[in-house]
């Protein structure tokens, strides 16, 4: 072996290394938290970012609503509208410009409207790997 290793490879090892070292510790990861029924849960346009995932994956809004991602894990997170294509090894984005949070540190959010109906696709461009959703917009 000589040694090198591409350095995409590379770079998506790393980031699998180090979200799954980052997600580890003393919780109660049953989601109960998520759950309708209780108090204190998130309003029905609204998505946590949390253990390195959009929680919920798929949101379905009417037109006209905004919608609201909250980040609550440590590091930076993106809420990218597009695709995200993987294969052995590899991942391809492909942000489609509709619209793009920037990096959002912990406790911050970022906020969109969807003014027509459709389906939207979008992803994490720090964990494009694990991080992926979808609005249905009626």
């Amino acid at each position: 072996m000589n040694g090198r290793q591409p350095p995409r490879a590379f770079l998506i090892l790393a980031v699998l290394v180090l979200a799954l070292t980052g997600c580890g510790g003393g919780g109660n990861d049953d989601n109960s938290a998520e759950k309708p029924e209780d108090s204190g849960a998130a309003p029905a346009n609204e998505v946590v970012m949390r253990l390195v995932a959009y929680r919920p994956e798929k949101l379905t809004v009417p037109a006209g609503t905004t919608v609201t991602w909250k980040q609550t894990d440590a590091g930076f997170h993106t809420v990218t509208s597009g695709t995200v294509a993987q294969g052995a090894g590899d991942v391809t984005t492909s942000p489609d410009g509709r619209f793009d949070s920037g990096q959002i540190a912990t406790d911050a959010s970022f906020e969109f409207t969807f003014a027509e109906a459709g389906s939207f696709t979008y992803f994490c461009a720090v964990h494009p790997a694990t991080m992926r959703g979808e609005v249905t917009v009626t």
